[in-house]
C-alpha cells in the first residue's frame, strides 16, 4: 500500500505448515500460522480502507518457515527494495489465542517501541499483559534484525496448547485475544502515522 513516503512498515506471516505426515496423517496449522496469516489480510484490509497513510504498508507471506525459516532469509538476503527503507517490521506467527496477551520478542530490544506498545496496551486494556522477550532466532523477524532491522516477532499465549500436531485445527482455536492484539496493533499505527516516531 503505497503511502506518501516510501519508507515502509511491513508485515510478515508465514502460510507454510507441517503438511501431510504420510497418506493418514495431517498437520492442519490453523494457529502455526494461518491466524497470522490471517491478521495480514485484516491489517491490510483495514490499511487500504483508511487510505492517505503518510507511511507505505508491506505485507509478505513467506513459505519454508517450518523447514528452517529459509523463504524470509531468502528474502532479506534478496530484497525487493531496500531493509534500510523499512521503519518497522512485525511477524505474525501463533495469534490465535490470547487470553494470557501477547510476548513481543525484541521488546527487549528495541524497549522504546515496547514501552509504546504496552502503554497503549495499559491504557484501553485490550489483553491481560504485553510482555518482553530478548532476541531469538524462532521465526521470520530473524534474518532482518540480524541485518538491522527493526524487527519484531508478536506472538499470543493463552491456554491453547496445540502446535506441530493433528489438533491445531481451525475449529478448535479460541481466538481469545485476536480481536484485541489487531486493535492495539491498529492503535499503534495510528500513533505512528500522527507522530512519525
Amino acid at each position: 500500500l503505497p503511502g506518501k513516503v516510501d519508507t515502509s512498515i511491513v508485515f510478515t506471516a508465514h502460510y507454510d505448515h507441517l503438511g501431510r505426515m504420510g497418506k493418514a496423517t495431517y498437520f492442519p496449522g490453523a494457529n502455526d500460522n494461518a491466524s497470522g496469516s490471517a491478521m495480514l489480510v485484516n491489517m491490510a484490509k483495514e490499511l487500504a480502507r483508511k487510505g492517505n497513510n503518510h507511511y507505505s504498508y508491506t505485507f509478505i507471506w513467506f513459505s519454508g518457515e517450518e523447514a528452517g525459516i529459509l523463504g524470509s532469509k531468502h528474502y532479506a538476503e534478496n530484497p525487493v527494495y531496500p531493509l534500510s527503507k523499512i521503519k518497522y517490521l512485525f511477524n505474525l506467527d501463533m495469534v490465535g489465542s490470547g487470553d494470557k496477551g501477547i510476548k513481543i520478542v525484541n521488546g527487549g530490544v528495541f524497549t522504546d517501541t515496547f514501552d509504546r506498545i504496552k502503554l497503549i496496551n495499559d491504557k484501553q486494556s485490550y489483553l491481560a499483559t504485553v510482555a518482553a522477550r530478548g532476541a531469538a532466532a524462532n521465526s521470520d523477524h530473524y534474518f532482518f534484525y540480524e541485518k538491522g532491522v527493526r524487527a519484531f516477532f508478536i506472538y499470543t499465549m493463552g491456554e491453547y496448547k496445540e502446535y506441530h500436531n493433528i489438533y491445531d485445527r481451525a475449529d478448535k482455536v479460541p481466538l481469545s485475544g485476536y480481536n484485541g492484539f489487531f486493535k492495539l496493533m491498529r492503535d499503534f499505527i495510528e500513533e505512528v502515522e500522527a507522530t512519525k516516531i
